[in-house]
């Protein structure tokens, strides 16, 4: 136990410190879009999300610095029961007594603390299908030709099935995220996956069919619910006198805000959506950085995202682990994906789908499940020699020495 906690140096730092730099602004933001409805709620100049969001981000960084110490190897064994402790959470939401209700979604666990399973889906999701697709043999080129029609199910088909198994339960965990329902998360979830299984080797015959599937079924979960159509189609005339006040609204003012805003913004604290907007410190947190601090204030938002993800990419193609590289290109493509979404929702592109910017709207599963993942990506960012020599240096079986001098001599 003292050897796990034990002082050890961060496998790469930049990362981190973009972790932290993202989430400071997020408590700024956070703190700037509550206050004004904080006061009016008589509840002080301290708003409940900020004061939640500070909690969380402590709570993240002792998961952050236990996490961190994990050897990759050990995630990669636990990736499957990690998996499936996850499609236990988003069952248990909808059970009575479990489950937390909220305006007719079924999103949370009522553990003392309310918990979104979704949010730590994300994280599952990454594992589960890095570790299937390191983990697989490669396909023959050439398959000798079954002499009976029992020996081709047996030697093609099921084969072929098991290799396919992955697709399907990412497909139904994010049918139950969309049954909560959340359909932006299990978007999310499914993207992360698509990527995934595309730099993971599967074969493009694989991904077209895997691809026309999933989009059947996106299109299904669209037309079962029909608000959500209604919403697509009304968003292209958001403007016209019925629906500017009704279903436009959100997108409205964010759009007229962040106008407003123009290259440096009205100044801090003078922004007036953050009175109006429902979702001023989680889906439309965005909104107040343009309106008060302009066009350069989002750049200076986005280009620390932009620098997390390209960080994580960079990671990715430098590591000599295959389940490693899937790992780190897995959260690269959650910030990113989760980042460009928010954007555009944000300056009227999509219609509003509740996608938070990754640490800087709030909310507590987010914020951990994010700095749990980070951990991760610390450990994933370790050379494989490294890893090698740690655990054996811990196993007693060798003595320790630098990790850097042995990566670097090999």
């Amino acid at each position: 136990m003292r050897k796990f906690f034990a002082r050890r140096k961060l496998a790469d730092g930049l990362l981190y410190q973009l972790a932290i730099v993202s989430s400071v602004l997020g408590l700024l933001f956070i703190l700037d879009s509550g206050y004004a409805r904080s006061i009016h709620n008589q509840r002080g100049l301290l708003p409940k999300e900020f004061v939640n969001q500070l909690l969380f981000l402590a709570a993240g960084l002792v998961v952050f610095a236990i996490v961190r110490r994990i050897p990759i190897s050990s995630w990669l064994k636990t990736s499957k029961a990690l998996w499936f402790l996850t499609f236990v959470a988003l069952v248990m939401v909808m059970v009575p007594g479990i489950g937390y209700e909220m305006n007719g979604a079924h999103r949370w666990l009522n553990l003392g603390l309310k918990v979104q399973p979704a949010e730590f889906a994300k994280v599952a999701v990454i594992l589960y299908v890095a570790g299937a697709l390191a983990t697989r043999k490669a396909w023959p080129k050439v398959v000798p030709k079954p002499s009976s029609k029992a020996l081709y199910l047996d030697s093609v088909v099921i084969p072929k099935l098991k290799r396919f198994l992955p697709a399907v339960w990412v497909a139904i965990a994010a049918a139950l995220i969309a049954l909560e329902p959340d359909l932006g998360t299990a978007a999310v979830v499914g993207v992360v996956a698509w990527v995934l299984f595309a730099v993971g080797g599967v074969s493009w015959k694989s991904m077209v069919w895997g691809t026309a599937i999933a989009l059947v079924g996106c299109v299904g979960f669209l037309f079962a619910e029909p608000y959500r159509i209604e919403r697509i189609v009304n968003h292209f005339h958001r403007y016209n006198a019925r629906f500017i006040d009704d279903v436009g609204f959100q997108t409205v003012r964010s759009e007229l805000a962040m106008a407003s805003g123009g290259l440096f913004g009205v100044s801090p604290g003078a922004g007036a959506a953050k009175h109006v907007l429902p979702a001023a410190t989680t889906d439309f947190a965005s909104t107040t950085i343009g309106e008060e601090f302009g066009l350069a204030g989002w750049l200076v938002v986005a280009g620390v995202l932009a620098a997390l993800t390209w960080r994580l990419f960079w990671l990715a193609q430098r590591s000599n682990d295959k389940f490693s590289s899937l790992v780190l290109a897995g959260a690269a493509t959650w910030i990113g994906v989760q980042t460009i979404t928010n954007l555009v929702m944000a300056n009227g592109t999509l219609p509003p789908i509740g996608i938070p910017i990754p640490f800087i709207s709030s909310g507590g599963s987010s914020l951990v499940a994010l700095w749990a993942l980070i951990g991760i990506c610390q450990s994933a960012a370790v050379p494989k020699l490294a890893v090698v020599e740690e655990e054996a240096h811990e196993s007693g079986s060798h003595r320790w020495r630098d990790r850097r001098s042995r990566v670097s001599s090999a």
